[in-house]
């Protein structure tokens, strides 16, 4: 791999951390006059409409209908780890800063380490890596630990526990993923589970917009936009490639970032703070992570 390659992929994969980073501002932005299922449903039909163009550009071949196994795989894939995560997050946002909502999902790799042992063969869980899980737990409790001595008043605590399912969505649609065919290519992968998830979405959707049908400011058609394009679909094609180019453990260690790139977003858009207790948190989280990934 040649000086300058290794500057592309550095740069890439900078690129991606800060998409996924901005995908908490963008949805404090887009929930604060719409609703947060009006939201993920625009979101991800932009993200699908997005992919499927860059799947006919680069003739990337999509699975055929009839290809059911493949079909199934994805639409679970949609569910589990767009739909049901983008859901939660936007509906916890609502009552918890988009800082502090990253740091909760930064216990993601943990929960799909956890799942891999029990589903992935030779993803066994040894001692070190228990270890991380324990610290993993510390780290969950300590984030609960001022709302609970404070009645939950401040963040919710079920705002802050549906988090906490999102992270474990996501953990579970890297388990499920491992189980699809492996010949598909993976932006083509990526089309056909947001795909399947915003069609997903729909009916609900339009029952918000007839519940209270919605305005769109231009805030919020550029957070919808942002959000579509950047966290939701050029971030998977992002992650494709460098899965290819340096390996996805290089990726999942450089996700641990994510937290503290959308600490600061939150902190220059929105000055927003983060409690010591969640500062703390973080750090043990991410060394429990650190803990649970080494082979």
């Amino acid at each position: 791999m040649t000086n300058s390659t290794k500057i592309i992929d550095w740069a890439v994969l900078t690129l991606l951390v800060f998409l996924w980073g901005s995908a908490y501002a963008l949805t404090r932005l887009a929930i604060s006059n719409l609703s947060p299922i009006f939201v993920v449903s625009m979101r991800l039909w932009i993200g699908a409409i997005f992919l499927f163009l860059v799947c006919k550009i680069l003739n990337k071949k999509i699975p055929s209908l009839y290809d059911v196994r493949s079909w199934v795989l994805m639409a679970a894939t949609g569910i589990v780890g767009s739909l049901v995560p983008f859901l939660l997050i936007s509906v916890a946002q609502t009552h918890v800063s988009s800082a502090l909502a990253s740091i909760y999902l930064s216990a993601t790799p943990m929960a799909a380490a956890v799942l891999a042992h029990f589903f992935i063969k030779g993803e066994k869980i040894g001692l070190k890596n228990g270890f991380g899980v324990l610290l993993g737990v510390l780290g969950i409790f300590i984030l609960f630990a001022p709302s609970i001595m404070n009645g939950g008043i401040n963040s919710p605590i079920w705002a802050q526990a549906i988090l906490l399912l999102g992270a474990f969505c996501y953990g579970a649609a890297l388990i499920i993923v491992r189980l699809t065919n492996p010949k598909i290519d993976p932006i083509a992968i990526s089309f056909g589970f947001v795909f399947c998830s915003a069609i997903i979405s729909t009916p609900f959707m339009l029952l918000s917009i007839k519940a209270n049908f919605p305005v769109l400011n231009s805030p919020e058609i550029l957070s919808l936009i942002g959000l579509g394009i950047g966290p939701t679909a050029l971030a998977s094609i992002l992650y494709v490639r460098l899965v290819h180019v340096i390996g996805p453990v290089m990726v999942a260690n450089f996700s641990n970032l994510v937290p503290f790139v959308s600490i600061l977003i939150g902190y220059l858009a929105f000055s927003e703070k983060i409690p010591t207790t969640a500062g703390i948190a973080l750090l043990v989280i991410l060394f429990g992570v650190w803990l649970v990934q080494r082979r």
